[in-house]
C-alpha cells in the first residue's frame, strides 16, 4: 500500500519536495523504518499521534506535518479479488450457475442507476455498473474550499477562488453544497470563475458537504468494481460489513479460514470500528504496523471490534469458521 510512494524498507531518507508535502511522513516512516535526514533538525509530528526524529542542523524544534503544501496523487489500490471469491466458497454455500459480490464493505450506489447493493452483498446473477464521465462541472461557486485525497489522508485546502491540482479525488465546498470528482485514475483539475474543468474526465456527485459525501468511499468504489462470481450463492447475504463510515480496507487477504485486513481510520476523531462477518470469528489478533507491537481482542460471535486511533492503521487478523445454514439464514439480506 506504500511501495507507489517510492520508498524502501530501511532506507536513509533526506527530505525532498514529495516527503515534504505527505501528511503522514511520520506513520510511513515509522512503518518502513526510515531515517529522515534535512536541512534542521526536527521533533516531526504526524495528524495520527506518531512522532518521528528528522536529523538536521541546529537545536532540534517540533514540527507538525506538512512542511509544505501540495497534491501527492495517490489512490487506493484493488482488494484481493481471489481472497474475496475464496471466502465466498469457504463460508456460503455456493451453486452452479453466476453470482455478484459488492466488495464495498458499506451500503453502494451503482453509477449511473438508482440500485442499492448492501454492504458487501453477494448475491445470484449479473449486476453491471454504469460509469458516467464528467469534463466540466459548473459549480456556482466563485470561491470554494478543497479537500482532495493524499496518501493516507485527506489534505485541506483553505478558501481559494482558483486552483489546479492533480489527484484521484477532490471536493469542492462552497457555502451550501459541495461536488466531490473521483477516479480510479488521476486526473488534473483546474477551477476558476465557479468552473471545474477536468483533464480526462471524473465522476460527479453533489452532496450539501463534502463530508456528508464520504468522498473516500465512492473513489474506493471506482477502484473496486463488482466482482462476478463463477458460482451461484443460495442466499443473499454480506460478506464483509465494516463501520463507522471513516474506516476502509486497504487491503485483505484470505486463506484457510484466515483472514488479514488493514485498516485506515480516515477522520481527525479515534473510533472504534466493529467487523462483521458471516461466520463464527474464533481469534481476533491486532497489530500496530508501526512497531509491530500487537494483542488479541475477544471477538463477538461474528464480529469484532477495534479501537482506531485518529488517521490511524492497524492490521487485524481473524481465523474464522463456517456458520451452520440455519445461523446463516438469519443473516440473509431482506429485498
Amino acid at each position: 500500500m506504500l511501495e507507489e510512494l517510492g520508498f524502501r524498507q530501511g532506507q536513509s531518507l533526506f527530505l525532498d519536495t514529495k516527503s515534504l508535502a505527505l501528511e503522514q511522513l511520520p506513520l510511513i516512516s515509522r512503518v518502513l523504518n526510515l531515517s529522515l535526514e534535512w536541512d534542521k533538525a526536527l521533533s516531526l509530528h504526524g495528524p495520527d499521534g506518531t512522532v518521528v526524529s528528522v536529523v538536521g542542523k541546529g537545536e532540534t524544534q517540533e514540527a507538525i506535518t506538512p512542511l509544505r503544501e501540495d497534491s501527492i496523487p495517490w489512490n487506493f489500490k484493488r482488494i484481493d479479488q481471489d481472497s474475496l471469491r475464496s471466502m465466498v466458497r469457504d463460508l456460503l454455500p455456493c451453486e452452479e450457475g453466476e453470482g455478484y459480490l459488492n466488495p464495498s464493505p458499506w451500503e453502494r450506489t451503482l453509477s449511473g442507476r438508482s440500485v442499492k447493493l448492501a454492504p458487501g452483498e453477494v448475491g445470484p446473477g449479473k449486476v453491471q455498473e454504469e460509469l458516467e464521465m464528467t469534463e466540466i462541472v459548473q459549480t456556482g461557486f466563485y470561491n470554494a474550499f478543497f479537500h482532495h485525497l493524499n496518501p493516507l489522508y485527506i489534505s485541506s485546502i483553505g478558501l481559494r477562488s482558483s486552483i489546479s491540482i492533480r489527484t484521484f479525488m477532490v471536493s469542492i465546498q462552497g457555502s451550501s453544497s459541495s461536488y466531490t470528482l473521483f477516479s480510479n485514475r488521476s486526473f488534473a483539475v483546474e477551477f476558476e470563475n465557479g468552473r471545474a474543468r477536468i483533464d480526462g474526465g471524473a465522476l460527479v456527485k453533489r452532496s450539501t458537504t463534502w463530508r456528508e459525501a464520504k468522498p473516500h468511499r465512492m473513489v474506493w468504489d471506482a477502484v473496486n468494481q463488482i466482482i462476478d462470481l463463477d458460482c451461484r450463492p443460495k442466499y443473499k447475504v454480506s460478506l464483509l460489513r465494516i463501520e463507522p463510515s471513516s474506516v476502509v480496507p486497504l487491503r485483505l487477504r484470505y486463506e484457510n479460514g484466515k483472514v488479514k485486513i488493514d485498516l485506515l481510520n480516515l477522520d481527525d476523531k479515534p473510533v472504534v470500528s466493529t467487523l462483521y462477518l458471516p461466520a463464527r470469528i474464533t481469534s481476533a489478533f491486532v497489530t500496530d504496523p508501526r512497531d509491530m507491537s500487537g494483542e488479541s481482542i475477544d471477538p463477538e460471535f461474528d464480529r469484532v471490534k477495534v479501537p482506531m486511533r485518529r488517521w490511524g492503521l492497524l492490521s487485524v487478523s481473524l481465523e474464522v469458521k463456517r456458520l451452520l445454514e440455519a445461523l446463516l439464514k438469519k443473516k440473509i439480506i431482506s429485498a
